[in-house]
């Protein structure tokens, strides 16, 4: 008897023979914008140089040198360097923030720098780029740098949005330990002021970074599991609705959409233990902490613990 195979999906069936095609077409013309990404974000200007952009590449290797160069010469000439401070008047809270303000722009320019090489390689390419065929490095890139992964998926939008939020972390994580070394020799002022007030939201957004860090690893593993979902969203939705005229919801939409359900049953969880938890035991730490603070000076962060406290208060009775 002749067999009779049976495709469930056409357009799941048709969409990967369609990247399979393209990917085969890729490895043999065009520049990968993943790889001119992970140049540029490894050091800047690589991606430029691997796009045959020599003139940019340049500037920005020079920059990148001039920066590690500038910080070797002011840590070996800091007695110096203070000295140049006092005399033009530059008080330390002032020069902690020119250096907080600095070391955010610096971070802005990384990831612009790596956001045009990938842009440069993927204009130069006669067909879409759609991501790397591993599965296992863009998990582990996003698990090292938010938003990798999600270049090397062919995603340079969500990748965007990733890195942004990768930015914000590595800021936090170098300013909040900074300040909270270099606070006592910080002198009231205007400027320190605005110090706290950037040191209260880097703290509050802290808790943020490992949960982003693993849903950026996350969205990457389960994107280069799949092809279709490397597709642009508009296709993507059209796909989903097509599934669900022909197959219904439980077995064309459900299926796709069942690690985003076990993801809010997961942090569903999480709000029942936190609820569990005795009172007494957030209370009482957030307390020390106010405390802790307000006795080395700070005004703006023990009050908005003290209002937490409150409102944990207030959901507790």
């Amino acid at each position: 008897m002749e067999k009779v195979w049976e495709i469930k999906d056409p357009d799941a069936h048709q969409k990967t023979r369609k990247v399979k095609r393209q990917r085969a077409a890729d490895s043999r013309t065009g520049r990968s914008p993943a790889r001119a990404y992970t140049l540029s974000l490894l050091w800047w200007g690589a991606g430029q140089s691997y796009n045959k952009e020599h003139g940019k590449a340049l500037t920005f290797q020079v920059l990148l040198i001039a920066l590690f160069v500038g910080i070797i010469v002011a840590l070996i000439q800091r007695d110096h360097l203070h000295l140049f401070l006092q005399a033009r008047q530059i008080t330390p809270s002032q020069f902690f923030l020119f250096v907080e303000i600095l070391f955010f722009s610096v971070l802005v320019f990384w990831i612009s720098v790596a956001g045009d090489a990938y842009r440069t390689a993927a204009r130069s390419r006669s067909t879409r780029f759609s991501g790397i065929e591993s599965r296992v490095w863009p998990c582990l890139c996003s698990l090292l740098f938010p938003g990798w992964g999600q270049f090397l998926n062919g995603q340079p939008f969500k990748g965007a949005f990733f890195s942004a939020v990768a930015l914000f972390a590595l800021f936090a994580a170098v300013s909040i330990p900074a300040t909270l070394l270099f606070w006592p020799a910080l002198d009231a002022s205007e400027a320190r002021i605005i110090v706290e007030a950037i040191f209260a939201v880097t703290v509050l957004y802290a808790p943020v970074i490992p949960i982003i860090g693993l849903f950026s690893a996350y969205d990457a593993l389960k994107v280069s599991m799949d092809e279709l979902k490397k597709e642009p969203l508009r296709e993507r939705i059209k796909a989903a609705n097509n599934r669900r005229r022909t197959q219904g919801w439980v077995r064309g939409v459900f299926p796709q959409i069942r690690s985003t359900l076990l993801l809010v049953l997961f942090l569903t969880l999480l709000l029942i233990i936190f609820r569990t938890l005795p009172a007494g035991f957030y209370v009482d730490l957030l307390s020390a902490v106010s405390t802790s603070l307000r006795q080395q000076g700070m005004i703006i962060l023990p009050e908005i613990i003290d209002r937490m406290v409150l409102f944990i208060a207030h959901l507790r009775d």
